[in-house]
């Protein structure tokens, strides 16, 4: 623990500070999460490294934090760490006083002292600006493909009543292990996120993910009102295009009305979704290079990258 402007204290997050962050995270936003969501979404014990995240307090009350969670990258011969930068937000009464900042480098020391090449977010609008101060470089924008599914929107209302568990039904959470060497068969010549049963659990541990084989093509999803895809494998473009048509029939009698992909410009996925639909710009992968050996031409990012996902 650190004294800043010697009325705060800066910490690195423990387990006992996620009803702190469960607090602050009402005040700032006036939504609701549940303490398990926190608690596993930071639990990153399966990488080995646990909480690299920083609170602020005052007098005993949390005031600001700012959240990352360590990721492991992979090539077919190397294995990295990295760190996600993912939630930040000071209450009102206490932004403006330099925090954010200060709890940002903080946490980058933390992630130093675990041998983190960078960290990285797919910037918001807010992160855009807020990471300028703090030094952050800019990659490149992922590139989104939106599938519409002309049907009624049952999905985003079982989403807003909170029914999404109905899903279970209807698709195999079970991912196995050739599916996983499917999901994992291209680009290992260059770094992307170490797709396993250990990422797979600690994903699951806060949100609902399955796993579609179609037309010898794999899809790991989510379904979130609609079907966000995180990844995918298909063995051609023809097959790709199969078994789309087929996602897309399951869609409609499920009241979907859409399958969202989010991919790196550069991937096999990028390309056979060219052939479906057209590509619109995503998010700005932005990033700080803690190692200046580091490439981000040589990653290969998913929307499974991502913390909420």
């Amino acid at each position: 623990m650190i004294a800043y402007k010697e009325i705060y204290q800066l910490k690195r997050v423990d387990n006992s500070d996620f009803p702190a962050i469960k607090e602050l995270f009402w005040k700032v936003f006036k939504k609701k999460v549940s303490l398990k969501y926190l608690q596993n979404k930071y639990n990153t014990s399966y990488t080995g490294v646990n909480y690299i995240c920083s609170i602020a307090y005052c007098d005993d009350i949390p005031v600001a934090f700012y959240g990352a969670v360590p990721q492991k990258f992979k090539t077919h011969t190397e294995e990295i760490y990295v760190a996600h930068a993912c939630d930040s937000y000071t209450l009102p009464n206490h932004q403006r006083k330099g925090l954010h900042n200060a709890l940002a480098k903080f946490a980058y020391e933390i992630m130093k002292a675990h041998d983190m090449k960078y960290v990285y977010a797919f910037h918001s609008a807010n992160t855009y600006r807020s990471t300028k101060k703090l030094g952050w470089k800019e990659h490149e924008h992922l590139q989104r493909f939106h599938v519409k599914v002309n049907t009624l929107p049952i999905g985003k209302v079982l989403n807003k009543l909170r029914w999404t568990n109905l899903y279970d039904v209807f698709f195999k959470q079970n991912v196995s292990q050739e599916a996983i060497d499917k999901l994992t068969s291209e680009h290992t010549e260059k770094f992307r996120i170490k797709f396993n049963k250990d990422f797979i659990a600690y994903k699951n541990s806060f949100k609902s993910h399955y796993c579609v084989e179609i037309e010898g093509c794999v899809f790991w999803l989510k379904i979130q009102a609609i079907i966000h895809v995180g990844m995918f494998y298909a063995p051609s473009a023809e097959a790709f295009q199969k078994a789309i048509k087929k996602l897309k029939r399951k869609a409609f009698f499920l009241g979907i009305t859409e399958l969202l992909f989010q991919v790196d410009q550069h991937s096999v996925m990028a390309t056979q979704l060219q052939t479906v639909t057209e590509p619109k710009e995503s998010w700005l992968v932005g990033y700080l290079d803690f190692d200046p050996k580091i490439d981000l031409k040589e990653f290969i990012f998913t929307y499974s990258d991502l913390d909420t996902f």
